[in-house]
């Protein structure tokens, strides 16, 4: 048995090589590829629509940490909707060239017979079926999206998915979507709030997700980060959500240096070590196998996205 770990440790430590040299590869070919940011915070809605604090906070935030990033920013607030539709062209065009995608919204949304809308702040919308003709298709902005065919295309949408028609006919807030190709996040999980935060303050995820965006991480492990923090943060009220849907190579928001690369690398072998020394000592018999416990975390993710 002993000697089993051992070759699994030495496959192992072969397989971090390789990864190390892959992201060495991949931070050459980020340093000049094309990225591109459409970044749109709405908090003045009218009508039925409750005004929202801090969207605009979050989207500037946003704006600036994907600028330092060197994204060509394509920036709007409290947006009508001839105004998303304009600013959505122009950001099908510019990835059309290549490279990064990204798209973050911050504002009210909604989902109707399974299709989710970004809400303009001029929707005039008095029940939730409006939303069809007053709002902006989500998964029509996916699809053009994915017809693009960059290398790669990032959807984060900071808004509830609860329902604010929750007496008219349908299911929900926003509802999953995770399209081929493209890495999704939403801030919080289905038909929950979102914290919107303190007056000019940044929402709980987004304030998370910024400090993550500045790390040398892969685009998972920012994400991944982000929950964690969200979720402890919330007392566990506030789950986001990830769908990793990405099909070509690795993507880092702030570039891994030739120190940190070596870092984390050092840290993996280490933690490997750790396990196989832990594995060779006598186990308990009441102890949950690794795949029960994979089980049980499955389940309780599940749980929480209910």
């Amino acid at each position: 048995m002993k000697r089993l770990l051992i070759i699994s440790l030495l496959f192992f430590v072969n397989i971090v090589n390789a990864d190390d040299r892959a992201v060495r590869i991949s931070t050459k070919i980020m340093k000049t590829e094309n990225r591109v940011a459409l970044v749109i915070g709405n908090n003045n809605y009218q009508g039925v629509l409750s005004k929202l604090r801090n969207p605009i906070n979050d989207a500037s935030a946003i704006r600036d940490i994907l600028k330092s990033k060197n994204f060509k920013v394509i920036y709007k607030t409290n947006s009508g909707k001839r105004d998303m539709r304009e600013a959505l062209k122009e950001f099908y065009r510019e990835i059309k060239k290549g490279g990064v995608g990204f798209f973050y919204f911050s504002g009210h949304g909604i989902e109707m017979d399974g299709q989710n809308y970004l809400i303009p702040i001029d929707a005039k919308i008095d029940e939730k079926s409006d939303a069809e003709y007053e709002a902006i298709s989500l998964n029509k902005v996916t699809k053009r999206i994915q017809n693009a065919k960059n290398r790669l295309n990032i959807v984060v949408l900071d808004a509830c998915r609860n329902d604010p028609f929750s007496r008219s006919v349908g299911t929900g807030g926003l509802a999953k979507s995770e399209p081929i190709g493209l890495f999704v996040s939403y801030s919080t999980g289905a038909g929950s709030v979102a914290s919107d935060g303190k007056d000019g303050e940044n929402g709980l995820f987004t304030k998370s997700l910024i400090k993550y965006m500045q790390q040398p991480l892969d685009l998972q492990d920012v994400f991944q980060k982000t929950r964690e923090d969200v979720y402890d943060s919330s007392n566990q009220r506030q789950f986001p959500a990830i769908y990793n849907q990405t099909i070509r190579g690795k993507f880092y928001f702030t570039l891994p240096t030739e120190s940190s690369i070596t870092q984390i690398n050092s840290t993996k072998k280490s933690r490997s070590k750790h396990i196989v020394k832990e594995d060779t000592q006598p186990k308990n018999d009441s102890s949950l196998t690794f795949g029960e416990e994979m089980d049980d975390d499955f389940e309780n993710f599940m749980n929480d996205m209910k």
